[in-house]
């Protein structure tokens, strides 16, 4: 399940500008990331390209994560 259709994820963002935008972020790098992985072959610029892409959106997961963290405590279901 991707993060935009966690059920919880998504009552959160209702109350986060924040991780609205995170989730975003997510979604792009996801975008570019799957793109990439589509080519047969890559060059070596496209391979480094898509590990720091990858890098960068495990980061975004992990700030989304910790920013839920944050707002169930706000928010409790």
């Amino acid at each position: 399940m991707s993060l935009r259709d966690d059920p919880e994820i998504q009552r959160l963002a209702a109350h986060s500008d924040e991780l609205r935008r995170l989730l975003q972020e997510h979604a792009e790098l996801d975008k570019k990331v799957t793109a990439l992985d589509k080519r047969h072959v890559r060059t070596p610029a496209e391979e480094m390209e898509r590990k720091q892409l990858s890098k960068h959106k495990l980061a975004s997961r992990d700030r989304i994560a910790r920013l839920a963290g944050e707002l169930k405590k706000q928010f409790p279901a």
